[in-house]
């Protein structure tokens, strides 16, 4: 099986510091992404593959984001637990490792995201707005 690993993009000092803290609690790699980094494969990110020659990407995004690879349902759970715990402010935008989108770059799956989030809160926003009097 292969290690679990946390990509994390953009995340400022202190938030970056306390997901660090608790990722090694957890016995979880962590990885920092830089922008430059972001035209690679996630499986490239993740160490599972070998980097492949791609140019850069023109505009990175600069929004939080994270990547959770290879967790087990327990680790999963102990690590979203550890953010109420241990009082590490929400990243909206975080995905797990799949076939699927293991292939994809760091710019594709953080649009997918942020196209999934925005769908959700419109949706809510339209339930919510239903339901008044």
């Amino acid at each position: 099986m292969k290690p679990p690993v946390l990509l994390c993009y953009n995340l400022k000092e202190d938030k970056a510091s306390k997901i660090r803290q608790l990722a090694m609690r957890l016995r979880i790699r962590i990885r920092v992404v830089s922008a430059m980094e972001f035209h690679q494969p996630l499986a490239v990110l993740c160490g599972y593959a070998q980097p492949l020659e791609l140019p850069p990407v023109p505009e990175p995004f600069t929004t939080e984001m994270l990547v959770l690879a290879n967790f087990t349902q327990p680790m999963l759970t102990d690590f979203l637990n550890g953010f109420r715990h241990g009082a590490i402010p929400a990243v909206t935008l975080k995905a797990m490792l799949t076939e699927t989108n293991q292939q994809w770059d760091s710019v594709t799956l953080h649009h997918e995201l942020s196209q999934e989030h925005a769908a959700i809160a419109a949706s809510r926003q339209a339930h919510t707005e239903g339901q008044k009097p």
